[in-house]
């Protein structure tokens, strides 16, 4: 027997999922091949990508949506496709240098999931350093790059998939569920374009 243990998507895309590790150590333990493969990780690395964002860009124009989310991302299209690996790798550990462009807010597109800074009034960067202290450029530049990708995964959900999440996805569809037709009419609907890239990974 060969077991294949699935972390879905979107699960913990911050951390490792322990479920499957634990299992896997289980099955190891009593003589049984085990492999993991975590598609909440791969498939957020497929959208959150240059040709992911110009699949989304190609998508969204397509369909004409006016959302504040959606526009925005537009609007801002290259910019998006310019900074979407750099901040990848970033947030990777792959590139900390990144964390000082990030931190100073003019290296982002700044959409409506930054709205909540522009809140707070007054020297906006004072308040980010007194948030996160002197030695936390690293840990503002993530929260930034967080909501940067915040906005573009609310662009999807607000005019590709209205079930997209960066931290679930679609789990309505299991909450409580008395029978199976609504899981069974969700099948039944066109392929979005993050179903086309979860596809491609389970083959």
């Amino acid at each position: 027997m060969n077991a294949l243990l699935i972390t879905p998507p979107m699960t913990q895309l911050n951390a490792p999922y322990p479920a499957t590790t634990f299992l896997a150590g289980f099955f190891r333990a009593r003589g049984v091949a085990c492999t993991q493969a975590d598609l909440s990780i791969e498939l957020a690395l497929r959208l959150f990508s240059t040709p992911g964002l110009q699949r989304i860009s190609k998508t969204l124009n397509a369909a004409g949506i006016e959302s504040p989310a959606a526009r925005h991302f537009l609007e801002n299209s290259d910019r998006f496709l310019a900074t979407i690996d750099p901040v990848i790798h970033f947030l990777q550990g792959q590139d900390p240098t990144l964390a000082l462009r990030i931190a100073s807010r003019e290296f982002l597109p700044e959409g409506p999931h930054f709205a909540g800074l522009d809140a707070m009034g007054g020297d906006q960067q004072e308040i980010l350093q007194w948030a996160f202290g002197a030695l936390g450029t690293q840990d503002q530049a993530k929260f930034l790059a967080t909501l940067f990708l915040a906005d573009i995964a609310a662009a999807i959900r607000e005019g590709i998939d209205p079930r997209f999440g960066i931290s679930r996805y679609a789990e309505k569809l299991a909450m409580s569920a008395p029978s199976f037709a609504p899981l069974r009419r969700a099948l039944g609907e066109p392929m979005t374009i993050v179903d086309g890239f979860l596809a491609d990974l389970v083959r």
